[in-house]
């Protein structure tokens, strides 16, 4: 399958995980460290019962960077923990701003570190990104300096997470791929935060708690095993990374019709528009 459809349908994915974890940041009454445990630790369960489908885990490890991994596992555990640590003290359209500096993230790094090579075709491509990204910003701005940093760490760790990924997607299968980044992620925030999430546990409504964080990593699931096999189909991974920063303007567009967020439609079609755009443009 052609690695730009794929990334397509990550993005969906993404954007649909985006609008659940709103869902679940209001229905799961615990901390920010429980939330992002339980959903890294319910994707991998889901992994480990489909991973038969996707070619079986294979525990050969020779030529898998150690760097990479640990990266992965970083990237995605402490990316949760600030990302909803963030968005309980920010408004929508602030968050949206914040996060936006994820593609210049990705194009920064991938720069300096994957040998990403872009011509001026590509750059345009970039910026309509950007742009697309930055007129989709919906709701009141507000600066709240904590939120706003802290989102913007969120950013620099899952473009650190998504760069590894693309990175650690030649080195081994995809079961083995999601088991690093959910299992790696939940081990991450339980080794910082372990007797909050065992408290929280303790404490919390058993069915919601547990069965929310089940179905938001559904959509999560998608995101990453589309991601996945873009990444290693992609003549230049980084590419893929650039472009699922398009999710922030589906997440939002999406919000129209599963959240009745309903303001300012037609700038959402516009974004949605110069996406497409910008996707042709960085591809090329």
């Amino acid at each position: 399958m052609d690695w730009l459809l794929l990334t397509f349908f990550s993005v969906v994915s993404r954007a649909i995980y985006g609008v659940s974890t709103k869902v679940l940041s209001n229905k799961v009454k615990t901390s920010v460290y429980t939330q992002a445990a339980l959903l890294s630790f319910a994707g991998g369960l889901i992994s480990l019962v489909i991973s038969p489908f996707l070619g079986g885990l294979s525990f050969n490890f020779a030529g898998v960077s150690l760097m990479a991994v640990a990266l992965v596992m970083l990237g995605q555990g402490l990316g949760n923990i600030t990302y909803f640590q963030s968005i309980k003290s920010l408004t929508n359209g602030t968050a949206q701003i914040a996060f936006s500096s994820i593609l210049v993230f990705n194009t920064f790094l991938a720069l300096i570190f994957l040998n990403l090579h872009l011509s001026l075709i590509n750059v345009f491509g970039l910026v309509l990104l950007m742009l697309a990204i930055l007129s989709v910003t919906t709701g009141k701005v507000e600066l709240n300096k904590k939120g706003v940093a802290l989102m913007i760490l969120a950013a620099l760790l899952f473009s650190v997470f998504q760069l590894s990924s693309a990175e650690i997607s030649k080195q081994v299968g995809a079961p083995m791929y999601l088991m690093i980044a959910y299992f790696g992620a939940a081990l991450v925030v339980f080794a910082l935060k372990g007797r909050i999430i065992i408290k929280d546990l303790s404490l919390a409504e058993r069915r919601t708690t547990l069965g929310i964080p089940l179905v938001t990593a559904i959509p999560s699931l998608g995101n990453f095993i589309f991601a996945y096999y873009a990444y290693r189909n992609a003549p230049q991974p980084a590419k893929v990374a650039m472009l699922l920063t398009s999710q922030v303007v589906l997440t939002v567009f999406l919000s129209y019709f599963l959240l009745k967020e309903k303001e300012h439609m037609w700038r959402k079609v516009a974004a949605a528009v110069l996406v497409v755009v910008a996707a042709i443009l960085i591809k090329n």
